[in-house]
């Protein structure tokens, strides 16, 4: 990293101010952006550390899907875990069984699972439908209530009014390991309608990810002590007892306006398999595990005078979760050890949700801006998995007192049997027994007072839930601009509800917890901001406080310090390629995260001594450049480094192994003429082989001489080298 740093010192102190380049870099601080406060304002006077993502910027560096754009953003650590989620991102150093603290918007609607709090970013999103990416960095709960925890994450889309009369874009990929994917926008006005439809679709058989770790190695999916006659089963065409990870997904959105209105209906569907994700002795991950959004909103704004108007948002929304699990839990009597019980068994989770929200935007005078709002959302949830025949599971379908041929329930078999009977799975709705209601309460105030050179964005927040009663959540930031740049000081609290997932999903060896308590976030953050000819700086220094920490075990139990520095850069040199300049930008992070729990696997338990976090780097960095060598073509290069990672506390491998430190980088060549578009994108140019940490427990273990530990991998391989090519037309 120090050789990226003094690349970028020796460039900016030779180039000379007067050689200003025909864009503007000032230019990217006035962007418009509305997901800090909640109404427009630029990125310099937004009380909130942000980054955006353009369209363009999506094109240029050749992102095809929206995990891909992760491991570019500073500040976040992210794990491909190819598995149950695809991708786990942890926000500033907070490190979660999946990506739950940070907010996953699409046109400021929460996209994150209802009953998992997860954010299921994969290969689903419709990415020409993408106009711009804002992110956020710290706690927005006094803006957004409950969960905007770690930061907020907005995709925004295209909805057709700020388009030509008739546009469509379509995108084709293809790719290694039978990738394909179709990528469509259309937009379009008829007199005062303004409409957009996009949709993707999106299959591949991934890379065969095994044998690079022990527990992933393919031998164990054939072992016929372990897993007995559940090898006498095909999935996805295959039979079990091999790697095979398929993966099917696919998005669409439409929008519609008509003056102040908008309607809007949303849905998408991953079907994937489970890669490296778990061990191979106690899972098959050639099975599919899915997950799925609908919603349908009406957003009616109304200009009650030219300084005061109003919008109301009405949402209904349905999720679920599902899929097939195949499993192998090691029979641990005496001379048994290799020996499993087994099973087959069909998952699901449904989930609901209306959604009402009312805010007022008032500009009092020239310097004061009032904005306040309400909430209600009642939640239809599940309390249970619905898991038919498995370890004391609720079942829809199978009395849970069904003994089994082993006592252990209808679905659980031994891998010495000679057969193996699936049970039946779920039934079509979620009985009502095992579904509760929720219902959301809030409201909020905000001040936005400018003071010649000064802003002072003041806000409250209070909430109720019916589950875990109320929270007050203040905001205060203060931005000072001048010549030399522009600082802000900022301090503001949220709080995380308890996933649904962890009160009720448990069973037979997975612990839940109906009493547990909502997390809650002290931040305060410094951050400077200095615009130029050549070069933007965003430079950040936050420490934050995380209270009741909610651990994999389903309880609260310890408090977490972190301390982080953030580094901004966009550049646009004046060593221009035919006419055009190089522009890039460069981004470095330094995070320091501490828990008060440390466990202790000698006594498998947790203790009160304070410890590193683990699976957060100390120092990443990233760095990208568009070289234009012709006026048809350009190279864009990304290069991301991440820093050795201390391994998370459960994890079994914690006290004698690391991730190592590396390199990787990706290109993406671009050839346009006129219409059309083709790309050629290489991920992982120099083919390196490395690894991200195990997700959840990640406990393993790498003892291969004997059965897993646990479940879930402590170390998972990463795709090496691959390439893609992409062909757009623009009509």
């Amino acid at each position: 990293m120090s050789f990226f740093l003094l690349t970028l010192l020796l460039l900016e102190s030779a180039l000379e101010a007067d050689k200003f380049l025909d864009m503007s870099l000032e230019q990217l601080l006035d962007i418009e952006v509305t997901l800090a406060s909640g109404v427009k304002e630029t990125l310099r006077e937004a009380p909130a550390a942000m980054i955006v993502i353009t369209a363009e910027d999506i094109r240029k560096r050749g992102y095809t899907s929206l995990d891909e754009i992760f491991p570019d953003l500073p500040g976040f650590d992210t794990i491909i875990s190819n598995g149950t989620e695809y991708m786990t991102a942890y926000q500033r150093g907070y490190r979660t069984p999946f990506m739950q603290r940070t907010l996953l918007m699409i046109n400021g609607k929460v996209d994150n699972n209802l009953w998992s709090h997860s954010a299921q970013i994969t290969r689903q999103y419709p990415v020409a439908n993408i106009k711009a990416i804002e992110v956020l960095y710290g706690p927005a709960s006094a803006v957004y209530g409950p969960n905007a925890f770690l930061g907020i994450v907005n995709v925004v889309t295209f909805d057709g009014r700020d388009r030509d009369d008739f546009n469509a874009d379509i995108h084709f990929q293809i790719g290694q390991h039978q990738t394909t994917s179709v990528d469509a926008l259309v937009t379009g006005k008829v007199g005062e309608i303004a409409y957009a439809l996009s949709g993707r679709v999106y299959q591949s058989d991934e890379a065969d990810l095994s044998g690079r770790f022990g527990f992933s190695d393919a031998s164990l999916l054939a072992n016929r002590e372990t897993w007995g006659p559940i090898l006498d089963f095909q999935v996805n065409g295959e039979q079990l007892g091999g790697y095979h990870n398929p993966t099917d997904d696919y998005g669409m959105e439409a929008r519609v306006h008509y003056k102040n209105m908008e309607l809007g209906y949303r849905e998408w569907e991953k079907v994937e398999a489970y890669g490296p994700y778990y061990a191979f002795d106690r899972a098959q991950n050639n099975a599919n595990w899915g997950a799925d959004v609908s919603e349908l909103y009406l957003d009616i704004g109304h200009d009650l005078n030219d300084r005061m108007n109003t919008k109301i948002s009405l949402r209904l929304r349905e999720d679920s979760i599902f899929g097939d699990w195949i499993e192998a839990t090691p029979d641990w009597n005496p001379g048994m050890e290799n020996f499993s019980y087994v099973s087959f068994t069909n998952w699901r989770s449904v989930n609901d949700s209306f959604l009402f929200k009312q805010n007022l935007d008032a500009e009092i005078n020239d310097s004061v801006r009032l904005s306040t709002g309400i909430k209600y959302e009642r939640k239809d949830l599940t309390r249970n998995y619905d898991i038919p025949g498995y370890w004391d599971a609720y079942s829809s379908t199978i009395p849970n007192t069904t003994p089994g041929p082993h006592g252990q329930g209808a679905g659980i078999f031994h891998s010495t049997d000679e057969t193996y009977i699936r049970p039946q799975h779920p039934s079509g709705p979620m009985p009502a027994d095992n579904r509760f209601q929720m219902e959301d309460y809030g409201g909020f105030l905000q001040a936005i007072i400018d003071r010649n050179a000064w802003r002072f964005n003041l806000g409250i927040r209070y909430d109720e839930n019916s589950e875990y009663g109320s929270s007050v959540n203040p905001r205060v930031s203060v931005v000072r601009d001048s010549d030399f740049g522009t600082w802000k000081f900022m301090a503001g609290t949220a709080f995380q509800e308890p996933a649904p997932l962890q009160l009720g999903g448990g069973w037979n060896g997975r612990q839940a917890n109906p009493d547990l308590e909502p997390e809650e976030v002290t931040n305060y953050e410094i951050q400077y901001l200095r615009a130029g000819a050549v070069w933007n700086h965003d430079f950040s220094i936050y420490f934050a406080q995380y209270e009741s920490v909610i651990k994999e075990e389903a309880e609260n139990a310890g408090e977490r310090d972190s301390f982080g520095i953030e580094y901004k850069a966009r550049f646009a040199l004046p060593l221009e390629i035919n006419s055009q300049p190089i522009e890039g930008y460069f981004n470095a992070t330094y995070a320091d995260v501490t828990s008060s729990l440390t466990y202790d696997h000698e006594t498998g338990a947790w203790e009160t001594v304070e410890s590193e976090l683990g699976d957060i780097a100390d120092i990443k960095a990233n760095l990208g450049f568009n070289l234009p060598f012709s006026r048809y073509g350009s190279l864009f290069v990304r290069a991301n480094y991440v820093g050795e990672r201390t391994l998370y506390s459960r994890n079994p491998l914690r006290d004698r192994v690391q991730t190592a430190s590396h390199v990787v980088v990706n290109t993406n060549l671009i050839f346009s003429y006129k219409q059309f578009e083709i790309a050629l994108k290489v991920k992982n140019l120099f083919d390196k082989d490395y690894f991200h940490p195990g997700v959840e427990g990640a406990s393993s273990g790498d003892n291969f001489t004997q059965r897993s530990l646990g479940f879930p991998n402590s170390l998972l391989p990463q795709d090496r080298r691959r390439w893609f090519v992409t062909l757009t037309t623009r009509l």
